[in-house]
This record gives structure tokens, sequence and C-alpha cells, in this order.
């Protein structure tokens, strides 16, 4: 496996947060990096001013605060990385494609190439189960199984309505619904409590259930179904506020008639509207901020809690199976 990977067993945050740190402390620096680049680029922002304004719950703070401290890096610059989407709310790169059905639950993560640096896959024991996501070191969760059979993936959307940091960020919510979910219901009901200042959509499946909740400012549409494909545009209007992503990134629809007209690995490897088809090559005419290709692709067997991982392309870069905890127990 190219990416890092790395097993938390401590139970206090911040405990967890410093030995995260210290073992990851090139990717967690790359994070903030990328993100302190990215945010200045875009939209003329300090990384760590904004970080300031981010809203946490006290174990999120905790242990983004021994992260930071572990890895050496701004705590408030670590604070607005798990806030990017937020931050970034109508710029930089665009994500992602997502299909659950039959019990298996798959996403092509496609984002800024500098992201493949800071990549961690990280696995989470804690008092009641446990955890592993595919996400950006320092950032408390993204793409993710846990020990009940819960997968959950992630799409970005835009909206004229998105902006500001009144609400949680999306990457805490998916850590959140990670730690704390075990069915689709129980992943609703955090998802769709929240406040949320950005446009996502949250695909969550267990082996007999899937849902998307698409998330934006004018609150959250469920959408339920056998199959869970979607990638960058909604799918019910938003509640508030207009898509804009089938201009900015008109890819979004012929990618999700590929996800749900061919079998899986075949779509996850579509080169259709080549650099930007379901595997995305980079396109060297874009401006660095909007640079975007696939840096992972994830194929997660929700009944036999299985995770594989390609990292990279996956045209060219096979699933590899990750070790799993799946005899832990608290």
């Amino acid at each position: 496996m190219l990416f890092a990977v790395h097993r938390s067993t401590e139970r206090a945050p911040r405990e967890r947060g410093e030995a995260f740190g210290r073992a990851q402390r090139e990717p967690v620096a790359a994070t903030v990096a990328l993100y302190r680049r990215m945010f200045e680029d875009t939209h003329g922002i300090d990384a760590r001013e904004a970080g300031a304004q981010v809203q946490l719950d006290e174990p999120e703070r905790e242990e983004i605060a021994g992260i930071a401290h572990g890895a050496g890096v701004d705590e408030y610059e670590l604070r607005a990385a798990n806030a990017r989407t937020e931050i970034l709310a109508g710029k930089g790169p665009t994500e992602c494609t997502v299909i659950g059905a039959g019990g298996l639950l798959a996403q092509n993560w496609d984002w800024h190439p500098d992201a493949r640096r800071s990549t961690v896959l990280w696995t989470v024991i804690h008092e009641h189960g446990w955890f592993t996501t595919l996400t950006e070191a320092g950032m408390l969760g993204k793409i993710g199984l846990n020990d009940r059979g819960l997968g959950v993936g992630l799409n970005l959307l835009r909206t004229t309505a998105d902006g500001g940091l009144g609400g949680t960020p999306v990457h805490l919510l998916l850590r959140r619904t990670l730690q704390h979910a075990g069915s689709v219901e129980e992943a609703l009901d955090v998802l769709t409590a929240a406040r949320t200042t950005a446009s996502s959509a949250v695909t969550v499946a267990t082996p007999g259930d899937v849902a998307t909740v698409e998330l934006s400012p004018g609150g959250a549409n469920v959408i339920r179904g056998a199959v869970g494909a979607h990638t960058n545009h909604f799918l019910v209007a938003p509640r508030r506020g207009r898509d804009t992503m089938p201009e900015e990134s008109p890819s979004t629809l012929p990618r999700l008639e590929t996800v749900r007209n061919q079998p899986l690995l075949d779509a996850l490897r579509s080169h259709d509207g080549h650099p930007k088809g379901v595997c995305r090559h980079l396109d060297s005419l874009e401006p660095w901020a909007e640079q975007t290709e696939t840096i992972a692709s994830v194929v997660m067997d929700l009944a036999r809690l299985r995770l594989h991982v390609a990292p990279g392309h996956p045209c060219s870069t096979e699933h590899e199976q990750v070790e799993l905890p799946v005899h832990a127990h608290a």
C-alpha cells in the first residue's frame, strides 16, 4: 500500500491525536501546507485566522490539538484543514464518484494531486468498536467503514448559498457518523441534525440499506433507493440557492450515467470523457488550485467487513485489501 497506515488504540482524544501526529508528522505537515496555499490562492484567506472560527465539539478540539502538537504544526491551521470544504466553498478542485448497491459501497476520491502526500488509512479502535477511514492526515474523517458494517462515501456539491464557518464541517460529520452510527437510520440522524454552510452529498450504506444525504445551507435532502449512485450535482434541487456544478463541472452528468450503467469495477476504471472521466486524470491546463485527479479508489464489502483500496488511478493500480481489526473488542 502506497499510503501511510496508522492504527490508534488510545482512548482519550488528546492522547490519540498526539500519537497520530508524532507517527504521521510528514503527512500532517503536507495537509497543512496544501490548504494554507489553497486558501490563499482561491480566496486570499489566512488559514490560521479561518481556523479560529471553526466550530468543534470538545473531543474534536482535543484530538486536533493533540495531532497538531504531536506533528509540530499550528493547531488553528489544522482546524482550518478540517473545514476545507466550508472555507473553499465555491472554489478549488471538484470531486468524486460514489456508488452503493448490493452490499457494496465504492468511491473514486478525486482531489488535488498534492493530497497524495498526505493521504492515510487510519483505523481508530474506540470504546464502542472501530472504524477505518481513508483521509488526509490531520483531518478526523472522510471515506470509511466501521465495525457494524456501515460504509460512508462523500461527494462535493456547490450552491450559490454556500459559505461561512457557522456550521459543522462535513469532515467532522463524517467522523461522527463512522464513530457513532451503526445503521443507515442512525447515520441519517447524525447528518440531518447538523447545520452546514457548504454543500456535500454523504452516502451511507449497510449490507441491506443505502441512502444519500445532500447537505446544504438550506437543509438536507434525503434520497433512498436500491442504488446510491452520486457524482457532483444535486439529484434533488437544493432548498436554498442554485446548484452550480452542472456548469462548473459538466463531467458530473455523464459520470453519473457511467456508474449507473456499467459494472462497478468497469465504472471505477472508466475513461469516458477523459481526462475527466470517473477515473480522473490530471488536466495540465487547469490552474494549480483547481487541479484534480483520482487519488484513491475504494471498494467496501459491507457484510464481510472488507475494505479494498487502489492507491492512485484504478485503471493502472489494483485494489488491495486493507487489514481491519474485524475481531477487535473495546
